[in-house]
């Protein structure tokens, strides 16, 4: 299995050259930068690293065909694919903040998904492409100068509709905020369709997007955790249910507006929910906790890999540069 970073959504292009360089000289497959409606845009932010490096993949995640027609969405992935000479990759996801942010909502989400998947995976410099789609159209569309090794296109699959069109259409597929016995589930029920689509296991990428809070200090990582805990699995009871009881559960969804108040606030205070609640939260879905926990971590991942993740995608939060060297100095030597 092998590992990738995810940069927060404020993170320049001059940063992420750096620090994609420090993930590429431990050997980090690759780098991911996010997308928000308040965010350097993820494309250009990792255009600088992308000419610079010379064996990490870059890519954006998560872009929405209804954000961003998949007609310039393609222009901007191929862009990235010939400044880092055929290692890019994408994320396409459904929409999430950048859809709230344009005031708008989901809407016929798996079609949207559908046509967008079919455009980048019909583009080609030899032909060209005329696409009449339900919701897109794309005519006379053939970039000649699209000529390195295509990028790795993959959809953001947490059900099974998506995981479906996924195995139908994609490169592979990403998770997030997945525990062990979830993700053990969710890859056996991928392979069975991949298999039933004549599609080769082995030929199809599957990871989960992680939160990575280790730190030197403790308190420090815990904090971070519950500052952003608002974000793991947007609270909903799928992906606490293998390790919070009913009454656990109940509790967590009675005070959904208090962990949103402390994630926006920017502040590990989360009230009126049991401090031991948190704590067992944070411990289940993220990785938290001092050096000491670096162990632990690696257990864990060494249990992805058994799943069958091809890899998995750590989302480093402050202190970048610190969690990039603790992933590769303590954690890749180990898997």
């Amino acid at each position: 299995m092998e590992i990738d970073v995810i940069l927060n959504e404020f993170t320049s292009a001059a940063e992420a050259r750096e620090l994609g360089l420090l993930a590429e000289r431990y050997g980090i497959r690759g780098v991911w930068a996010s997308n928000y409606g308040w965010s350097r845009d993820p494309f250009l932010a990792l255009s600088l690293l992308a000419e610079a490096s010379s064996r990490i993949r870059v890519g954006p995640m998560a872009i929405s065909p209804a954000e961003l027609h998949p007609l310039k969405m393609a222009n901007l992935l191929f862009t990235l694919n010939e400044i880092s000479r055929g290692r890019a990759m994408i994320m396409v996801g459904g929409g999430g903040a950048v859809l709230q942010a344009m005031g708008k909502q989901r809407e016929r989400m798996i079609r949207q998904a559908r046509e967008c998947l079919e455009i980048l995976k019909s583009a080609s410099p030899d032909r060209m492409l005329n696409y009449s789609g339900e919701l897109y159209k794309v005519y006379g569309y053939q970039p000649r100068w699209y000529t390195h090794e295509p990028p790795l296109i993959y959809f953001g699959s947490n059900h099974p509709q998506s995981r479906r069109l996924a195995v139908e259409l994609a490169d592979g597929l990403i998770t997030s905020d997945f525990v062990l016995p979830l993700m053990r589930q969710f890859i056996a029920e991928t392979r069975a369709e991949l298999s039933a689509a004549g599609r080769s296991p082995d030929e199809f990428r599957i990871s989960n997007f992680w939160a990575w809070h280790i730190k030197a200090d403790a308190e420090a990582s815990r904090a971070e955790a519950r500052r952003e805990l608002m974000l793991r699995g947007w609270l909903r009871d799928k992906y606490f249910a293998p390790f919070l009881d009913a009454e656990e559960l109940r509790i967590m969804r009675a005070h959904e507006q208090d962990f949103l108040n402390a994630f926006l606030r920017g502040s590990d205070r989360i009230e009126n929910v049991p401090p031991e609640l948190v704590d067992k939260m944070i411990e289940n879905i993220s990785f938290v906790g001092g050096l000491d926990r670096i162990d632990a971590a690696i257990e864990t991942l060494r249990g992805f890999a058994e799943a069958g993740l091809s890899e998995i995608a750590l989302r480093v939060h402050d202190e970048p540069a610190e969690a990039i060297r603790l992933i590769g100095e303590r954690v890749l030597p180990a898997l």
